[in-house]
């Protein structure tokens, strides 16, 4: 007779949980299922406003903001596609589309777009003006919406390659400058390329600018004081979802150590926060097995709190959730075991690095 155990776990108190974490980052590997597949929490297009007055931070976030406009604009199904599989009740709920809205809320940016003086004539008091006006409109949208997603990701291929080449060249200005922040990143971007090159009549790809990529990134010092790993998302390179659980677990357990304002997430200083103080940074094979115990204690609490955040590490090992246990797998625990203390273990000491 088989037995479903209940997914649903009784929220203690703060200060009754080993770790002590407060509610707001005592959450782990929310959106599983969706980082798996490589989707970045991207959303809808045109829902940006212009900044005024901006200082570097605010700068910064504009051009972040603006780069995911045009990621947006170059994939405007993407928010969608992402709703109507991991929130089907919000997507019942709110359901609308890039190409909806356009068509539903004439757009002046984009009537303009189509055709100069098209916004006035929609507006125009007169009303058969008007009418031929929203008539044009939608015909011309359709055009619109097909050539935007291209306009959109070339636009962004040509901002990076042309943000790359700065980089490029404020290493040779202002090396000095250039080496201290790249010590603290693990990936860099370098523009390479694709040479095509014919060999006995064989037309064959080799690639282009690799050693000069080489010797720049070696000249940058890449990765060499990094503390904080790169994130494995954006589906171009098939991760493990284990992998890509461990990275996000010791990011996590990295912001809690480092945060200035850490006592915002600790009302009370546990023994386990303070045995996640004291870990060196960063994570190396000798250092890997203390890291370990302490990152163990939280995967627990959070296991008997909200066991649906492991659900797609369960379900990628074979096994149905809600769990229902067997003759084969008769208790909890050996689940438990088999996500936890064997795969997550495996993954997270994989992330350290080789003792210097």
């Amino acid at each position: 007779m088989r037995k479903r155990i209940s997914h649903r776990r009784r929220h203690k108190n703060p200060k009754d949980t080993e770790t002590g974490i407060d509610r707001g980052m005592d959450r782990y590997f929310l959106g599983g299922e969706w980082k798996i597949l490589g989707f970045v929490h991207i959303k809808p297009p045109r829902w940006t406003r212009e900044y005024e007055e901006m200082r570097v931070r605010d700068l910064v976030r504009r051009i972040q903001d603006d780069l995911e406009e045009l990621l947006a604009r170059a994939y405007p199904t993407y928010h969608e596609e992402w709703a109507q599989r991991f929130a089907p009740n919000y997507w019942r709920k709110f359901p609308i589309t890039y190409e909806g809205y356009l068509r539903c809320v004439v757009n002046k940016s984009v009537a303009e777009e189509l055709q100069h003086g098209l916004w006035e004539r929609i507006i125009s008091p007169d009303e058969t003006t008007s009418r031929k006006a929203a008539r044009e409109y939608h015909r011309l949208l359709q055009q619109f919406l097909r050539e935007e997603p291209k306009r959109a990701a070339n636009a962004l291929a040509f901002l990076t390659t042309t943000a790359t080449a700065f980089l490029e060249n404020l290493f040779v200005k202002r090396t000095a400058l250039m080496k201290e922040i790249a010590r603290t990143c693990d990936l860099w971007p370098v523009n390479l390329g694709l040479q095509r090159k014919r060999v006995k009549r064989k037309l064959t790809y080799q690639l282009a600018r690799l050693a000069c990529a080489r010797h720049y990134l070696i000249q940058l010092g890449l990765n060499s004081k990094c503390d904080f790993p790169s994130s494995p998302r954006g589906g171009a390179k098939s991760v493990s979802p284990f992998r890509l659980a461990a990275t996000e677990l010791y990011t996590k357990l990295l912001m809690l150590k480092q945060d200035p304002k850490r006592h915002v997430w600790f009302p009370k200083v546990t023994r386990w926060a303070k045995r996640l103080f004291a870990l060196p940074v960063p994570m190396t094979k000798s250092s890997g097995s203390d890291w370990w115990k302490v990152a163990k204690v939280y995967l627990y609490e959070r296991w008997d709190k909200a066991q649906e955040e492991f659900k797609p590490l369960i379900e990628h090992l074979g096994i149905k959730y809600p769990i229902e246990l067997s003759s084969k797998m008769p208790y909890e625990s050996n689940i438990k075991s088999r996500v936890i203390d064997n795969s997550l273990k495996d993954a997270f000491i994989a992330l350290a690095r080789p003792d210097l």
